[in-house]
């Protein structure tokens, strides 16, 4: 058997349909192709390719457009191979997978085409149509080629929307980046990659969706499975947020959180203790960070967590800022895993500021009770009760100080504890007491009054009190403070009796005050016309007369003081001065006495005299009068003294060069 004859038995015996084309028509074909696409070899040789196909594939694209570039790049030596859909004579339709060759035959003028039509397997079909991934072909250019069922199903588009556009357009904004660079591996040489986008769906929303492709460089095709993973990736974005939310609860907790296993080894912490370092905590026992007093209880509470499941507290006290000692309160929880505890989370919380405030506190209810206990005022706290119809009725004592005990009644204070109001029914301050208790909670505000207590009937030689009542709504009652006024009401009627008396003595004060301030003016008016009289009679006196002209005569009369010295000169001065007297006689005859200092004044006088140029004589001079004129020793030289007035007289006008006068009884 010839070349030629062996590959035709060859072609005939072929189980693929295998045609030969000569400028995209049908020249031959074997008895597979006849028996698939036509049914006879009439109805098949001599027609064109596309003619055996609908007009449209299922990808959107025109059948003879498409097969024209194929046959196209086939003819220039390009091998095709594609998914192609058929139509048979009696209209239905078959997918086939065609493969589009040229041989090499030199005779011949026009490329001879080689197409070999396999069916696809109708179980895979099947298979591929009931496929929840979602299955598919792309081009090197970036557009679907086949799209399984399955991406209806889940996008909600069409195959023909989907292979209309670049799938590119479907990945979201964010993705496209990193897609691209993914699909850039196989220029790598990379046969196989996985990556995950967001793909658009068609109401507008976007899925996850996680792509194993595969690339078929001789097919110019890149093989894909596409599996929805919005579930999956939804729950690691949820569970991502929440480990950070959780890790920054963590961090940014401000008590100290420590995790722990079953043997006490630390296996994170969330902030070291004051001092430590964190990388030298994590692996260690936590018994290393406790002082060995809180070992038992420490091991105790983690036994009960541990191994029990429950809850344990405890307070120790650890290492605190600056080297220091602090309080730390730590709460224990278990960290199940499957099956049991596994772990323990231990909440430490500083507490010595608490610790601190606590004490303080204690310190000062201690110094507050002592200073309610030892008050001179009562103190009361009382719980209101409501009645039937839920008003307030009554109120119970909850606490008092052993004055209010002793102001309310006469029984023990511990008996007094727990009783009502109402209940003591001997006690007259009970009684006004929860009047006032009442109107205060009615009212709203505090209550302040003072009232008189009447004794009560029982007693009637008791004499009635003052109280002073206030009173302070608290949480589910009241407060009261009462003090007993009795005695500073007494006081205040004494006083107010005394201010009275006062009063009275005050009206006669004022009358006897006004009754010596007229006699006082009746004084004032005397001394007045005595100082007057003293005038005229100083003025009388001294007189000064001028005897002569140039000749004057101070005759003093009555004694002679420093003051009168001083008034006697003042004048006798003024009066030299105006008359330009060249003497002045002062006569002492009637001067009783003077003493040393006066005398001493009169020479100032005769020195202040002879400084104006006039002489000064002095005369009728009594013993006394020289007696203390030789005690002032030299001074008494300056003086020109004389008997008689007559003498100095006579002298002055002997002196001035004065005719005299004749005695009396002499001739002139």
């Amino acid at each position: 058997m010839s070349q030629p004859d062996l590959h035709r038995a060859a072609f005939e015996a072929a189980e693929d349909a295998i045609l030969l084309l000569e400028n995209g028509r049908v020249i031959d074909a074997n008895p597979s192709a006849i028996r698939l696409l036509t049914g006879s070899a009439e109805g098949l040789v001599g027609r064109e390719l596309a003619d055996l196909a609908p007009i449209l594939q299922p990808d959107g694209q025109a059948s003879a457009e498409r097969l024209a570039q194929r046959l196209d790049a086939a003819g220039r030596g390009e091998p095709q191979r594609f998914r192609w859909l058929y139509r048979r004579p009696g209209g239905d339709f078959i997918q086939a997978d065609t493969q589009i060759a040229r041989l090499a035959l030199p005779d011949r003028a026009g490329p001879i085409l080689r197409a070999v039509v396999r069916e696809e397997d109708k179980e895979q079909r099947r298979l591929y149509a009931l496929a929840v991934d979602m299955l598919g072909a792309a081009t090197l250019d970036g557009r679907f080629r086949e799209l399984s069922p399955s991406w209806e199903r889940t996008l909600g588009f069409s195959r023909q929307e989907l292979m209309a556009r670049p799938y590119l357009e479907f990945i979201h904004p964010e993705d496209k980046a990193r897609t691209l660079s993914e699909t850039d591996t196989f220029s790598t040489g990379a046969q196989t990659i996985t990556y995950e986008n967001r793909f658009l769906c068609k109401d507008g929303s976007y899925r996850w969706l996680e792509w194993n492709a595969m690339l078929a460089l001789d097919e110019g095709l890149v093989y894909f499975v596409a599996r929805d993973v919005t579930r999956r990736k939804t729950a690691e974005i949820s569970l991502r947020e929440s480990e950070e939310k959780l890790r920054a609860l963590y961090d940014g907790i401000p008590h100290y959180l420590v995790v722990v296993d079953k043997d006490a080894r630390i296996v994170s912490v969330n902030r070291p203790y004051p001092g430590v370092r964190e990388e030298s905590v994590v692996g260690r026992s936590l018994f290393d960070f406790t002082s060995p007093e809180y070992h038992d209880t420490v091991r105790e509470a983690l036994q009960t967590v541990l191994r029990e499941g429950g809850r344990a507290s405890y307070e120790v006290v650890g290492l605190g800022v600056n080297g220091g000692r602090a309080w730390y309160a730590n709460h224990v929880s278990a960290i199940r895993g499957a099956d049991e505890v596994t772990n323990a989370l231990i909440v430490g919380e500083n507490i010595t500021e608490r610790r601190r405030a606590e004490e303080q506190r204690r310190e000062s209810e201690a110094r507050f009770h002592a200073a309610v206990e030892a008050s001179m005022d009562a103190f009361l706290t009382l719980a209101s009760r409501r009645d039937d119809s839920e008003e307030i009725a009554d109120f119970v004592i909850t606490g008092l100080n052993a004055r209010a005990a002793t102001m309310l009644s006469s029984m023990p204070r511990e008996q007094l504890l727990g009783q009502r109001l109402s209940e003591l029914v001997h006690s007259v301050e009970a009684g006004v007491l929860l009047e006032r208790c009442l109107r205060c909670l009615r009212k709203g505000a505090p209550i302040e009054e003072e009232i008189r207590l009447p004794a009560p009937n029982a007693q009637a030689s008791r004499q009635s009190v003052w109280v002073h009542h206030q009173i302070v709504p608290i949480q589910g009652g009241v407060a009261v403070t009462m003090r007993d006024t009795t005695e500073r009401k007494r006081l205040e009627d004494q006083l107010r009796q005394s201010i009275e008396r006062l009063e009275v003595y005050a009206e006669e004060l004022e009358g006897k005050n006004r009754m010596l301030a007229a006699e006082n003016a009746e004084r004032e008016r005397t001394a007045s016309v005595l100082r007057q009289q003293q005038e005229a009679i100083r003025a009388l006196s001294t007189p000064i007369i001028q005897a002569w002209e140039g000749v004057l005569v101070l005759p003093i009369i009555g004694a002679l003081d420093r003051a009168r010295a001083t008034d006697v000169m003042e004048k006798l001065l003024g009066e030299i001065v105006r008359t330009q007297a060249h003497f002045a006689v002062l006569d002492l005859t009637g001067v009783e006495g003077v003493d040393t200092p006066t005398v001493d004044h009169l020479f100032q006088v005769a020195r202040a005299a002879s400084l104006l140029g006039s002489r000064c004589l002095v005369s009728g001079i009594s013993p006394g009068v020289a007696q203390a004129i030789v005690t002032l020793g030299s001074d008494a030289r300056a003086l020109e003294t004389f008997g008689a007035l007559e003498d100095a007289l006579r002298y002055a006008l002997v002196v001035s060069g004065a005719r005299l006068p004749s005695a009396p009884g002499k001739a002139r």
